[in-house]
């Protein structure tokens, strides 16, 4: 096993999604050219793997081949948290389904993460998706106001009086933890719409 993956392993564990930066900030004064031939080195032994582009893993080795990561893993160490910050979270009708207002299950995985550079780019599916959507934020994600943008996301595609009872419960959950005063506050940063079915929502008791 190269010296990477040993350290890798000792940082990150097995089947844990590793960036192209992670790597880069363990060898700070390596240019990228050597870190990079410690990459295809240690890909070459087969002591990593190469999940995706700029994506790598140590994988175990089980009866049925190598492992590798969940595709939900990737996404969220990619695009929504390293496990210290908050820096994006799932939309569009991935969000839907995870807050329990959608039992369908989406064939396009949507993303907004401050790590997207245009409003909206579509990146190359993996994970069984059949597109995936990656769009920027209306402001910088964090873990305090992650999930008022995700309620307000969510007023913005979805009228309460359209929801049934056990969705309008799930949407009161999110609501709980957003928090009237963070989501007031965030919410001119929406369409008018938004703001109509914020104060709609009110009728509700969304936010009790």
């Amino acid at each position: 096993m190269t010296p990477l993956s040993k350290q890798i392993i000792e940082r990150f564990g097995y089947d844990e999604p590793i960036l192209t930066e992670d790597i880069l900030d363990m060898y700070p004064s390596l240019s990228r050219t050597a870190i990079y031939k410690k990459i295809d080195a240690a890909i070459t032994e087969g002591s990593l793997e190469r999940y995706a582009r700029g994506i790598y893993y140590v994988p175990r080795t089980t009866p049925f081949g190598k492992s590798e990561p969940l595709a939900s893993q990737v996404v969220r160490r990619r695009w929504i948290s390293d496990g210290e910050n908050v820096f994006g979270y799932y939309s569009g009708q991935t969000l839907e389904n995870k807050v329990g207002l959608s039992s369908q299950v989406p064939a396009v995985l949507e993303v907004t993460t401050n790590k997207a550079s245009m409003r909206v780019r579509e990146v190359e599916p993996f994970g069984g998706w059949r597109k995936v959507l990656v769009r920027k934020p209306r402001t910088t994600v964090t873990e305090e106001n992650v999930d008022a943008l995700m309620l307000l996301d969510l007023l913005t595609s979805v009228s309460p009086a359209d929801l049934g009872s056990t969705e309008l419960a799930n949407l009161k959950k999110l609501a709980s933890k957003a928090g009237r005063k963070k989501t007031l506050s965030l919410a001119g940063l929406y369409p008018a719409k938004t703001s109509k079915r914020l104060v709609e929502s009110e009728a509700y008791d969304v936010f009790t």
